[in-house]
């Protein structure tokens, strides 16, 4: 190849290369495009299902690389938010019971939802969502991802509404969809099934017959007398975990009130600042390359040159070349000032987190990075409440003669 023709295909090879990398694809997106849908009607009480949602995973291991663009302190924050933003959207709804955050998943509830959080920056969440009833139904096993629209960050947009809503309505519709495909005593034997397996974990002796279990599937084989004093304890006894499980629900509802704020601005900030780091990589990106193709071309054309001219206008290329390739490793060092900036967010978020400590039938509960420990603790409290009000542990009780309810 010429040294002309290399001159002359210089500039189409930068080109090139500055639209390959340099491209971003820009689309419009409308805040809060995907509606939940609402109770059209009044639920039967029976039927409305009591709704538990586990503090999710987090979703990183320790160490967490330096550029993965994860700070574990808001991870850790938005493990327990972004729960309690689905609380509020699912029981917007009416269409279940009470709904709680909770510290982790548990056998007394009527539905239980749990997750993890695959990517969450100020632009993008991703999260795996999965819904499992008391009878061991799965509702929800999949993959949730959203795009924040920059009018969410926008002083010109007033409505306040989480840039990730569509994300929270489009779960809340799932669940309801397969809400609705169960009949009237499928939901009622949830109901019961959850009853069951919260007396079958207090008191297996006594309550472990009326349940049965096909692999991860249980099933109703029988009721006992409402007369009958271990399930008037057990009633008293749930009643006393409701109280536990409120001021839980009742912790992470306040921690998503106090942290909004913050959260908000961080996750504004984030978003600028991951806008602004996409565009320093690529244009660092498109200056490096572009200048590697300089100082190649220059080179080549160098040892090509049959005259002054020639050896002159490669001698330009090549010092043309490397000065994009500085330029582009200064973004590169711009990019790292960006890293920086969304890591002195992360940590301005975390200074908000306070444990909670609250009093409940005497004993203290520490709501904070422990509060699943803590719990697992009062569950065992509440099977020695049982053992210390009944003065022994509970016989077995055969199961009753009517013959086996299956499962639906």
């Amino acid at each position: 190849m010429s040294t002309n023709a290399i001159t002359r295909l210089r500039p189409a090879l930068v080109a090139a290369l500055v639209l390959l990398t340099g491209c971003v694809s820009q689309s419009v997106k409308h805040v809060n495009a995907t509606k939940a849908v609402h109770a059209e009607r009044e639920i039967p009480q029976a039927e409305l299902l009591d709704v538990n949602i586990a503090v999710f995973d987090p979703g990183y291991t320790e160490p967490v690389e330096e550029d993965s663009g994860i700070f574990p302190q808001v991870r850790k924050a938005e493990a327990g938010f972004i729960p309690y933003r689905l609380r509020e959207t699912l029981q917007s709804t009416g269409h279940w019971g009470p709904v709680r955050v909770v510290p982790s998943p548990n056998t007394s509830s009527e539905l239980t939802i749990t997750g993890r959080i695959i990517e969450s920056t100020g632009r993008d969440l991703e999260v795996a969502v999965r819904a499992v009833d008391a009878s061991g139904r799965v509702w929800l096993d999949k993959s949730y991802r959203e795009t924040a629209a920059s009018l969410s960050y926008s002083d010109a947009d007033p409505s306040q509404i989480d840039p990730f809503q569509d994300l929270y309505n489009r779960v809340a519709n799932d669940l309801l969809k397969q809400r609705k495909a169960l009949s009237s005593k499928q939901l009622r034997d949830i109901r019961t099934l959850a009853f069951l397996r919260f007396a079958d974990d207090l008191a297996p002796d006594a309550f472990a017959g009326y349940l049965g279990k096909n692999k991860e599937r249980y099933r109703v084989r029988g009721l006992p007398a409402d007369s009958d004093p271990n399930v008037q304890r057990i009633n008293a006894i749930r009643d006393r975990d409701y109280r536990l499980v409120d001021a839980l629900d009742q912790h992470y509802y306040l921690f998503g009130e106090q942290i909004q704020a913050p959260y908000d601005e961080w996750r504004a900030a984030s978003y600028q600042e991951a806008k602004n780091l996409e565009k320093v990589r690529k244009e660092s990106l498109a200056r490096m390359a572009a200048g590697a193709v300089g100082v190649v071309a220059g080179i080549y054309g160098a040892g090509q040159a049959s005259n002054s001219a020639q050896a002159a206008a490669a001698y330009t290329g090549v010092v043309g070349g490397g000065y994009l390739f500085k330029t582009g490793l200064d973004k590169s060092a711009e990019k790292k000032l960006h890293i920086e900036a969304l890591k002195e967010l992360g940590e301005s978020l975390s200074s908000d987190l306070k444990p909670r400590v609250i009093e409940l039938d005497g004993k203290t509960v520490t709501l904070s990075g422990s509060a699943e420990a803590q719990y697992q603790e009062w569950r065992e409290l509440l099977r020695k409440i049982y053992t210390n009000e009944t003065g022994f542990e509970p016989a077995s009780a055969a199961p009753p003669a009517s013959s086996p309810e299956k499962d639906q």
